[in-house]
């Protein structure tokens, strides 16, 4: 093989490795899903959740929708905004500035941690809300974003 083509070819696999390294990396879950244990939905489109976080939608299986989000302060709430909303933590500021600015819609309610995020959902049918991965739902139901 000639000198040249060698650092080239140590180079095409070391973007080969980082790639898988930074996709493992990506898609390793920080959150997860929770809804009141009523709720029939084995699973929730990543497009609904957005709607249902940025109040697009209403409804939920005849029971209005509760969204119920972790404090801004919180690195998963990043990682949610991100991952769901398809949104920067500053352009979601934006939006619901617009959207309360129009006299449109506010945004949904925050809680400071994981356990009041729980007891909310398991209070009310038509809550879904996220918490960290490690965060033990107690009964409410865990559904995976498809």
């Amino acid at each position: 093989m000639p000198r040249r083509i060698r650092p080239l070819l140590a180079l095409a696999v070391a973007f080969v490795v980082l790639g898988f390294v930074s996709a493992s990396i990506a898609s390793e879950a920080t959150f997860k899903i929770i809804v009141h244990p009523d709720n029939p939905s084995d699973s929730v489109s990543r497009d609904f959740l957005r709607d249902a976080f940025l109040k697009k939608e209403v409804e939920w299986h005849g029971d209005t929708l509760l969204p119920i989000d972790l404090s801004s302060k919180s690195a998963v709430r990043d990682r949610f905004t991100k991952e769901v909303l398809r949104k920067s933590p500053a352009q979601l500021r934006t939006y619901w500035a617009q959207q309360v600015f129009s006299g449109r819609g506010v945004p949904p309610p925050a809680f400071a941690s994981p356990a009041d995020v729980v007891k909310y959902v398991l209070a009310h049918p038509g809550a879904v809300g996220y918490v960290p991965i490690d965060v033990d739902p107690g009964k409410a139901k865990v559904i995976p974003i498809r």
